[in-house]
């Protein structure tokens, strides 16, 4: 065996010419029949596995673009359901408008906001109506729910409303039931209220609070609120009278300026 091993590898190159020159002659000689099985061995250890790989790159290929493809359109679905959901809540609020009536010789000019302000609780709100609507300073606003405010400043283009949240804003105010008479504040920590209500004065709980007309701002019989609660402390010539407001002005988005007719 050892003898056999020593042979072939003195004479390895003697070999490896001999073994080149018989595959030259089978190829030559007998090419037509050894020629496909070559072609088949060549096929299957070369080509198939890099074409298998090629395959598979352009089916990824394929299927990322597709999933490009469906994730756009299901962003562009989702933003025209939102659309029309957003446009299907403002029909509805355009809806309950209709029909709705000004204070006599008021004439309503309709506005949209803007923007509001206020760190914990919105005092004033921006909207896109200016002095080139005949907008000015005092003028009442309002909404489809009730009094909001006054216009407090104006720009050609915009103007600021100062809303009744604002501590500093006042309306004078009565029950409607008993038509006596009160000033309606607001506190950033308790809310809206009723102010130098006398204790002498007839109110209850559900009672309807609206604008009195007095001070030359707000007209008369614009809606503020309802009455929560009422409460009477020793030795105080007022009642503590809380106010639900009539409008919510944490969604304040379609207002209307009351502007005088002269009529």
């Amino acid at each position: 065996m050892n003898k056999i091993s020593n042979l072939f590898t003195k004479h390895f190159r003697n070999f490896h010419f001999i073994s080149i020159i018989i595959i030259i002659v089978v190829l030559f000689v007998g090419g037509k029949f050894v020629n496909p099985y070559i072609n088949q061995t060549v096929s299957f250890v070369f080509y198939s596995p890099f074409a298998k790989m090629k395959n598979a790159f352009l089916e990824m290929r394929s299927i990322a673009a597709d999933n490009a493809r469906l994730s756009k359109a299901l962003i562009d679905l989702s933003m025209k359901i939102e659309f029309y959901e957003e446009s299907a809540l403002e029909n509805e609020r355009l809806r309950s408008i209709l029909g709705f009536e000004p204070p006599p010789n008021y004439a309503l000019i309709p506005a949209k906001v803007i923007s509001i302000s206020g760190e914990f609780t919105p005092i004033s709100a921006t909207i896109n109506k200016g002095s080139n609507d005949s907008i000015w300073v005092d003028q009442p606003v309002i909404n489809q729910q009730g009094l909001i405010g006054r216009i407090s400043s104006v720009a050609p283009d915009f103007s600021v409303v100062q809303l009744l949240t604002d501590p500093s804003n006042r309306v004078a105010a009565r029950v409607v039931a008993s038509r006596e008479m009160g000033i309606i504040k607001y506190n950033t920590n308790s809310g809206m209220y009723l102010d130098n209500f006398p204790i002498q004065g007839d109110i209850a709980v559900n009672d309807l609070v609206i604008s009195s007309g007095l001070g030359g701002v707000y007209p008369a019989g614009l809606k503020v609120g309802t009455v929560t609660e009422v409460v009477k402390k020793d030795l105080e010539p007022f009642y503590k009278v809380k106010i639900l407001p009539a409008s919510d002005f944490y969604s304040l988005e379609e207002l209307f300026i009351l502007r005088e007719t002269g009529e």
